[in-house]
């Protein structure tokens, strides 16, 4: 029997929820630095600057030590751009929940609560007159498994039929491999890649899936 119960989003979830999605986006560094690792852009970069380290220094320590600390201003870089994200959202639709999501007959917010602590969240948003938007779902890490998303994601697509709404579509970035399995099984499509509009995400190649589910009436 599942430990957690979804409901409607609450004034008092605010501080939650927000700490929830930060924690939720920023897991993903590690992820992210792997794949700019593997670009041939990269590794041509991290030689060259190796190469020319050497040929000024001529000490192959000095070389190496200088490199890793090239290495960990990517990463430091990296991790800036994760948390510019997180707080331009935080500014964005997250900065008033209520506003966002509850003022409205379209529009939802719902968590996952299981023993009074918050461990999930979803929203849902009108995108056109026929499709809706799915935003913001993410699960506490240690919750994740016991199918608190598969719920959150049902508690969506049944908002969205129940309004007779075409179509229910979401945006996630190409690191998030598990949600795109999740998707993929509960019957999205994916419609659309396109790279990160940042001079990050140009050089990174990293790009944002878009997904869509038909709804049936």
């Amino acid at each position: 029997m599942a430990d957690y119960t979804i409901r409607v989003y609450k004034n008092r979830d605010y501080n939650a929820v927000r700490m929830l999605f930060a924690e939720g986006m920023l897991e993903h560094i590690p992820a992210t630095c792997a794949h700019v690792l593997k670009l041939p852009r990269a590794q041509f970069v991290l030689f060259i600057s190796f190469i020319t380290l050497l040929l000024i220094s001529r000490s192959y320590l000095l070389s190496l030590v200088s490199l890793a600390i090239v290495f960990t201003l990517g990463r430091r870089l990296l991790t800036s751009e994760f948390h510019q994200y997180v707080e331009s959202c935080q500014r964005d639709d997250l900065l008033d929940i209520e506003e966002s999501y509850m003022a409205s007959n379209n529009s939802c917010f719902w968590v996952a609560e299981s023993n009074g602590r918050v461990v999930g969240m979803v929203g849902v948003v009108p995108r056109s007159s026929e499709v809706m938007l799915l935003r913001r779902l993410s699960v506490a890490k240690d919750k994740r498994h016991q199918g608190i998303a598969n719920a959150l994601c049902h508690k969506v697509i049944d908002f969205a039929r129940q309004r007779s709404f075409k179509a229910l579509t979401l945006e996630t970035s190409m690191v998030q491999v598990a949600s795109h399995k999740l998707y993929e099984k509960l019957g999205f499509q994916k419609t659309d890649v396109r790279v990160f509009p940042s001079l990050f995400g140009r050089f990174a190649n990293f790009s944002v899936l878009t997904y869509e589910y038909k709804l049936r009436h």
